[in-house]
This record gives structure tokens, sequence and C-alpha cells, in this order.
């Protein structure tokens, strides 16, 4: 009848390909539905006419596995079964992955005779699922990294406020200890650098959580170098010494500071570390060379007498999470290789096993001449200069602070949060000044300038905040304040914002 279906026509152009298997080696195909090229490539006749098996054109990597199913289900007794999803090859050479649902043909023993496939080419559903499954791995990579943001930048704040006091507390006494012998005052400068090297981790940790950011400048990599050898000497051996060749004149790159510091820090600690705390030596060298036709560059030599690399060794020295100190330390040099590279620069290793092991980092050089030499510290007269509001809800930056204010010659009143500090200038205090912490419970900074402001229009606040003057003005919006002070800072910071905002 017209009306009646022909069901071996529906499978023909259908999406399933139609298979039956001999139960034997390989497979061999005794009957393959037409539309057998589309998924395979070959035709129905390449498979009966035995130029091509089924075993044939299974992925090597799941052939084994589908023939333990097959085993598997054919022992049980099942009529028949789903495979787990496999693969196989194209004619191409290109891989399909196959939904296949099998049927066991017995003879009257039970035993099995020959299977039918009924077979369905899901390649593009198997990719909509890995892509899916990427965008997944990408969302729950972006909200671990929110979240190593968030946690950076909590770090970073707590870790400023402890620094400001350190860094207050060791300015001052150098101020106050300036007649007495030369080894106390320098170990106070020691204190101080440390502090500010410091801050130039927690910089990075805000940068990192998008509450800061580097600061691109003109740099003397030299004198980077000559800053951090005598703070490097406590990681190099006590038989071993660490020779440092910078020169006189500046060698100035641009970049920020505090990632180059961790460049110098780096490639010298693990010097240090390869000379196993025995004797030897390690030289830092600083240089500018130029090259014919080629712009001129500045060149970092970090270069040791220690244990030294296989070339094995050498060739995954800068990929992530390697390393050969145990668990937990192998992102070191991959941050060199990153920081070495946002600087538009190259980092090169050679060594050799007993023969040491030398880094070699090339930066496009800068012409000294645009490197802005630092603004002499401003003398801040001493004696009378007011009185100065300090709101923060650190008590050892409140007390630094009040340490650093009696010096310099001002009366100080603390308060510990914003509500305070308005209510202070509510009942009459005469205030000259204010120093208002940015993060602050009860009121926040903003909130507490804003009041402040309306309550003394001549007040002259100073913002202070770990993170940077960009950030803070972000948050202060409409708010009108006479300066910024980033934490952490000392004696002289101090005295110069204030100062600058008294005049303003």
């Amino acid at each position: 009848m017209g009306d009646e279906l022909d069901e071996r026509e529906l499978f023909v152009h259908g999406p399933v390909v139609i298979f039956k298997w001999r139960n034997a080696a390989g497979w061999p195909v005794e009957y393959a539905s037409a539309n057998a090229v589309e998924v395979f490539g070959h035709g129905a006749d390449d498979f009966v006419g035995g130029r091509v098996s089924y075993g044939e054109v299974l992925h090597p990597d799941d052939a084994d596995r589908v023939g333990r199913e097959v085993a598997a289900g054919t022992a049980s007794g099942a009529r028949g079964w789903a495979h787990a999803h496999y693969r196989v090859r194209h004619k191409d050479g290109s891989v399909r992955w196959l939904y296949d649902y099998t049927r066991v043909i017995r003879d009257a023993a039970g035993a099995a005779t020959h299977y039918l496939g009924y077979v369905i080419d899901i390649s593009e559903r198997i990719a909509a699922e890995e892509e899916a499954r990427e965008l997944e791995r990408r969302l729950l990579h972006a909200q671990k990294l929110e979240s190593l943001g968030l946690l950076a930048g909590g770090v970073a704040h707590d870790f400023n406020n402890l620094l400001t006091g350190i860094l207050g507390q060791a300015s001052l006494a150098r101020q106050q200890l300036a007649t007495v012998p030369s080894e106390f005052r320098r170990a106070l400068e020691q204190i101080e650098g440390l502090a500010r090297r410091a801050s130039g981790l927690t910089r990075q940790l805000l940068a990192y959580s998008g509450k800061g950011r580097f600061v691109i400048e003109p740099v003397d990599l030299g004198a980077v170098v000559r800053e951090l050898a005598p703070m490097l000497m406590v990681v190099v051996p006590k038989a071993a010494r660490l020779e440092v060749d910078v020169g006189d004149a500046p060698v100035v790159i641009m970049g920020d500071r505090s990632q180059l510091e961790q460049v110098v820090m780096n490639l010298i600690t693990n010097a240090a570390e390869a000379l196993d705390d025995g004797p030897g030596e390690i030289v830092a060298r600083v240089s500018p060379i130029a090259r014919a036709d080629q712009p001129p560059q500045v060149v970092l030599e970090v270069r040791d007498t220690g244990r030294g690399m296989t070339a094995e060794t050498a060739a995954r020295v800068f990929d992530p999470f390697f390393t050969t100190k145990g668990a937990g330390r192998g992102l070191g040099m991959s941050a060199v290789q990153g920081i070495v590279r946002s600087h538009h620069g190259r980092i090169e290793v050679a060594s050799q096993p007993g023969a040491g092991t030398g880094f070699r980092v090339e930066f496009p050089a800068l012409d000294a001449d645009v490197a802005t030499a630092a603004p002499p510290r401003a003398e801040v007269p001493r004696g009378p200069r007011g009185t100065v509001l300090v709101v923060d809800d650190e008590a050892a930056i409140r007390a630094s602070v009040a340490a650093i204010l009696g010096y310099l010659g001002y009366q100080v009143i603390l308060a510990e949060d914003g509500a305070a500090a308005v209510a202070i200038v509510e009942r009459g205090e005469r205030i000259t000044a204010a120093l208002v912490d940015m993060t602050m419970p009860v009121l926040s900074g903003p909130e507490t300038a804003q009041a402040l402001a309306r309550l003394a229009p001549d007040l002259a606040i100073v913002m202070t905040s770990g993170y940077s003057e960009e950030a803070a003005a972000l948050r202060l919006g409409e708010v009108r304040v006479g300066g910024f002070l980033q934490k952490p800072f000392g004696l002289d910071e101090l005295a110069q914002a204030l100062a600058r905002a008294l005049n303003r």
C-alpha cells in the first residue's frame, strides 16, 4: 500500500547506522546499512567485503574497553546493552564519538553467534558537552581568582597596617637617636628598608586584587641591586660571598620597582640555595650593553658556583609548579619570567652539573637623563604646629602616628572610628588637621571626611589607606580632601603630607 512505511528506508536515511557482526576475531561485518559511509567514511561494501573490519576502525585507546564490555555482556546472558561512549577513526583521519546499543543473537544452545549494533554519531553532542565543561572550568577558575583577589586584598590591607606601625616607630627612633653610634642607626635604617620592601609585596597583592596598581617609572636597576645586597646577605651561606658589580653610573629602565626587586631577590636567593650551605661565590652584575642596529639594553646577571643543573632541569626551570626544592615552592622562576616579560625583557639560563648556574636578564634601557632624582626631603619645622585628630581603628597605628606627631611638635587627639571623630569636633575641640583612615567601622573614611568638612570647612584632611591614591579617589567620589598618604608611611612621609595639606 502507498501509505505503508518502508522501515529499511527509514534506517538507511536516518541517523542510526546498523551493523551485524559475526562473533569472531575483529568482529567481521556481515551487514552494514548504507549510511555507514557518513559516520566512518567507509561504505557498507567496504565492511561487508572484508576490506575493513569493525575492530580496525575502533580507536586504539577504546578498543580494549569495548572488547571487555562485549565479553561481559555476552557472558552475563543479557539480550543487549548500551556501551559507554567510545571513539572510532573516520577514513579521513578524524575521530568520531559513538553511542552504540548492541543486541546479542544466540543459537539454540545459547551461544552468541552474532551481534546487532545500533550506532549513532554523537560527536557534536560530546563537543558541546566538553565546551560546556570548559566554560564551567573557566567560571570556577574566575570565581577562584576572585576569591583569591579578595583574600589578597584583605591580607595586604591588614599587613599594611602592621607595616605602618613598624615603619613609623623605626623612623621615629632613627630621628630621636641621631647622636647614637652609627651601627645603631644603620640597624634602624635596615628595619625601615625591610619594611619598605615588604610594602612592595603588599602593593603587588593589592594590584592582584584589583585594588592597587603597579607603578611604572624610571628605575635605576643597579641601585636596586646595590640596596638589596646587604639585606640578602642573610640568605648567603657564611662560607660563601656575594659580589655586587653595578658601577656608579645610573643604569635606568622603565618598570615597577617592587616587581624588579622580586626578580633580584629571587635570583640571588636561588643562587644562595644552590651553594648548599657550603663555600662558593655569587656574582650579581648590572651593566648596559649596546649592539649595532639594536636598541640599548640593560643586563642583569646572577651567577653562582653551586651544584648546577642538568640540561633537562634547566629546560623546565621556568615551568609553573616545577621545583627541585620540595612542595610548595615551585612558582618562583615562573613568576620571575612573567615579571621580566611584562617589562618587555627576556631571561635565559645556562647551567651545568657541578659548574654552577647563571641567569641573564635583558631589559630595554632608558636614557639616564630622564630618570627623575628623588626630591630632597622637606624640612618640617619643629615646635607648636596645632592639633591633629588621628582617626584610625587600629590601636597600633594610632600610637605610632601619635608618637611621630608629638615629636614633630603637634598636639594629638585620637579617635578609634569616624563617629568618635565627629563627636570630638562637634563638642568644639580646636582641630588644625585630621588624618582619617579610609576603611573603618561605624563610619567609613569618606563618610567621616564629609562629616568633618561640613562641621569644620577649614580643616585640613589627609586620607590614609593601604590602597593606591587612584583606588582611594574612586571611593571618595565627590568628597574633597587636602591630601592622601599611602600606608605604610614613616616620619618623613607623614610630616610632608601634613605640611602640604596645611599649606593648602
